[in-house]
């Protein structure tokens, strides 16, 4: 006899079948899923979603525009908030103001570097050097640590072998074993040895997934894969992230074969979940969840806040569907309560793993000091060894000092140090970056003009 399977039994299953497989594989898993369980069955619906939902904390005084949302439960997660003292206010108001004290994830694109800037994804790449990628991953997530970040939108494994494609310069390039290599090394950098020591922070694999793959190199085309290249291309980074043990995935701005992955449940539940094991959570894009509605995929807020949920993306980045329309469509029977019981519990189980419920404040002098030697001379290898050098005719490289009394330096970079920190840094500090100006002089010595 045939049973039919519902939605309901098959989710079930899928949270059971990953407590199982979490408890086989890591130690004190057990206690964890414990406590998710015993939390989860106190929260409210409304503190359910809140839990699925993220905003920008980057204008001023958040604790006064996000307080009465934290103070409500109503808030999981911030992003682009580096103030420390700002940071332990929030988690102040949501541990000690808020009904069951959920501490909060604080999110940052790290990409390479915080304050002391390494070379950018696809220079990191070019050293060949995954543990030098990885001791780089480890300066970027002390020094952020220091200003209360705890989660970073970090590694960008996005194939790219399309030139005109604009953010080639955060991924790792076009090699599916180089960009698998550095994802591992990135994850491992990222969230250390011990994920709840001072100085590591959760990492989050993104673009899940072709999203390097947009057609023509127009950021947030179409995306057609297929599926021998997609398996063997595209994800083969991500599955690398998985294994390594990555805590979130970002699903890509893009479509993939008609189907954007933020609304992609073959995506996000039967690769990622059930093939690959993956018992973090997914997060989306900047507010993807409701472009789904530009994609064509649905007609309205609300229908995108379903199909993002039911496909498996368990928090929202800075939109609001979740927020709007989640509760409601829980209460029409829209969506089964298990989808976000399952999101939730995702989520919750990252913030265990994190310890921020044991610790949820940032006292900086429990972590190195910003730009200290260690970090500079990491730096400053993964430059050196992120140079290619395309010709050297006639072995005039290297200069020989004595031969030269000038050297003329060209071009509007020669003296910029802040252009010089590359795409994608927020925080890097300029006052850091050694020119080539700066460099040449030094190295040459005062008889050299």
């Amino acid at each position: 006899m045939l049973l039919e399977t519902s939605p309901q039994l098959a989710l079930t299953v899928r949270l059971l079948a990953m407590r199982v497989s979490a408890y086989k594989t890591a130690p004190n898993v057990e206690p964890i899923e414990s406590r998710v369980s015993a939390l989860l069955d106190r929260m409210s619906l409304p503190e359910k979603i809140g839990q699925m939902t993220q905003l920008d904390a980057s204008e001023e005084y958040p604790s006064d525009y996000l307080g009465d949302r934290l103070r409500a439960g109503r808030l999981g997660s911030v992003l682009n908030q580096v103030d420390v003292d700002t940071v332990n206010e929030l988690q102040r108001i949501a541990v000690e103001e808020s009904r069951l004290g959920i501490p909060l994830l604080v999110g940052r694109d790290v990409i390479h570097g915080f304050k002391t800037v390494l070379p950018i994804p696809i220079g990191q790449a070019a050293t060949w050097n995954p543990e030098l990628i990885k001791e780089g991953a480890r300066v970027a997530a002390r020094e952020a640590a220091t200003a209360g970040i705890n989660w970073t939108f970090a590694p960008m494994i996005d194939i790219s072998r399309d030139p005109r494609w604009g953010r080639i310069a955060e991924s790792p390039g076009e090699c599916v074993l180089l960009a698998s290599r550095y994802a591992k090394a990135m994850v491992e950098g990222l969230q250390g040895d011990d994920v709840t020591a001072p100085g590591s922070i959760a990492a989050c694999a993104k673009h899940f997934a072709g999203y390097g793959a947009v057609e023509s190199g127009r950021d947030y085309a179409t995306t057609n894969i297929p599926d021998t290249k997609l398996r063997n291309v595209h994800l083969r980074p991500f599955e690398a992230a998985v294994k390594a043990g990555a805590m979130t995935m970002m699903t890509s701005f893009s479509d993939l074969n008609g189907i954007p992955p933020t609304g992609n449940e073959w995506l996000l539940r039967d690769v990622l979940r059930d093939e690959w094991g993956f018992d973090g959570f997914v997060v989306s894009d900047w507010d993807s969840v409701r472009q789904l509605q530009v994609h064509g995929l649905t007609e309205d807020d609300k229908a995108s806040a379903r199909e993002a949920a039911v496909a498996g993306v368990d928090m929202e980045m800075a939109g609001d569907a979740y927020f709007n329309h989640l509760v409601m469509l829980v209460e029409e029977g829209a969506i089964d309560i298990g989808v976000i019981d399952e999101a939730v519990a995702n989520i919750l189980r990252a913030k265990y793993r994190l310890g921020l419920f044991e610790k949820p404040y940032t006292d900086p002098d429990d972590l190195p000091a910003i730009a200290d030697k260690e970090a500079l001379q990491t730096a400053k290898t993964a430059a050196l060894q992120s140079v290619v050098l395309l010709k050297n005719d006639d072995d005039v490289l290297p200069l020989s000092r004595d031969a030269i009394s000038s050297v003329a330096l060209i071009g509007p970079l020669a003296d910029a140090p802040y252009e010089q920190l590359g795409t994608w840094i927020f925080d890097g500090d300029a006052d850091l970056s050694v020119t080539p100006l700066q460099a040449i002089r030094s190295l040459a010595g005062d008889d050299v003009d």
